[in-house]
């Protein structure tokens, strides 16, 4: 995925979340709350949802990312999980069939992290949701 169509999907989840958090915002500053008590008080803690959706959607671009770690990683030392991955199913299939347990395993291995993290944040990823789909 490119980087522009990576960055479109955060774009749109904060537009949504940062317009009722300048509403809520205004109204603070009506009240006499500084700027730093707006951004700790108001703003944070009503955009943390759409930021980490945001977060999590970056991570998921970049963790399953392939075509840059196979060109500039050479040292196997250094491969990410998808080039990893590349690597396993170049290894085992020279020669005819690919061992597709092997390939399998190792796809399911790279997944896991990143259910971890999805997991971890689902429940801000419903917040968030909810949060950039309501109207007024």
């Amino acid at each position: 995925m490119s980087p522009s169509r990576r960055n479109r999907t955060g774009v749109v989840v904060l537009a949504g979340a940062l317009a009722a958090v300048l509403q809520l915002s205004a109204c603070g500053g009506v009240d006499g709350a500084s700027y730093l008590d707006l951004f700790w008080r108001i703003a944070l803690p009503l955009g943390r949802p759409a930021l980490i959706i945001a977060f999590i959607f970056e991570l998921k671009a970049s963790w399953f990312d392939l075509m840059k770690p196979l060109i500039y990683l050479q040292d196997p030392a250094l491969f990410t999980l998808p080039r990893g991955l590349k690597a396993v199913v170049d290894q085992f299939s020279q020669g005819g069939d690919p061992k597709w347990e092997i390939v399998l395993a190792a796809s399911v291995i790279t997944t896991l992290p990143l259910v971890v993290v999805f997991f971890a944040g689902q429940r801000y990823f419903v917040q968030g949701i909810a949060t950039t789909g309501r109207k007024g």
